[in-house]
């Protein structure tokens, strides 16, 4: 898995990028109301990303493991689309997505594609060995393993600040609901 876990790592730098630079700094979205929705999808994507950080450069998932393994690929697609429709919306009042919020996305995207192109190639034969799993680190050096193993702590740790974020938020009226709200009262 040593092209599959330098894509990762890739991967992972980006994704920090993104955010850092436009979830956290450019619009904050963790205190904005309209980003709950967006804020529940980023939850789920934390620990999503901190299995493939894990997995990748350390383990041979053989069988039904294997199988697993692209199940969790199908379901990072579902979280990008489903983000990628919420996002418009919820940035809206923030002045919409930036362009290059939204390049560094389309990068991302391109830089999975490669992710999962890279573990079927060097996993071919896994889908038909026996289902077990095999602690077996990929041909990189043992401190991207460890950066690894830190990103995945860093990524799970955002996903549930995500998490917590949008149970709060959804507590606060959106913008809209207010004028609704005060318009029906009267």
């Amino acid at each position: 898995m040593e092209a599959a876990t330098y894509i990762l790592f890739g991967l992972g730098c980006l994704g920090a990028t993104d955010i850092a630079l436009y979830h956290s700094f450019s619009h904050g979205i963790r205190s904005h109301p309209d980003a709950r929705a967006e804020l529940v999808v980023h939850s789920l994507r934390g620990p999503t990303y901190a299995a493939l950080f894990l997995v990748i450069p350390n383990l041979v998932l053989q069988g039904f493991y294997f199988w697993c393994l692209l199940a969790l690929f199908v379901f990072d697609v579902v979280i990008s689309i489903v983000d990628f429709a919420l996002e418009r919306e919820s940035r809206r009042l923030l002045g919409g997505l930036p362009n290059g919020e939204y390049v560094l996305h389309i990068i991302i995207a391109m830089l999975f594609g490669g992710l999962v192109t890279a573990v079927c190639l060097e996993a071919a034969a896994w889908p038909t060995l026996p289902t077990r799993i095999v602690y077996e680190p990929a041909a990189v050096p043992d401190v991207l393993r460890l950066v690894m193993a830190v990103m995945a702590l860093l990524v799970l740790f955002s996903g549930i600040q995500d998490a917590i974020a949008a149970r709060k938020l959804y507590a606060v009226p959106l913008q809209g609901d207010d004028h609704l709200k005060q318009g029906s009262t009267t």
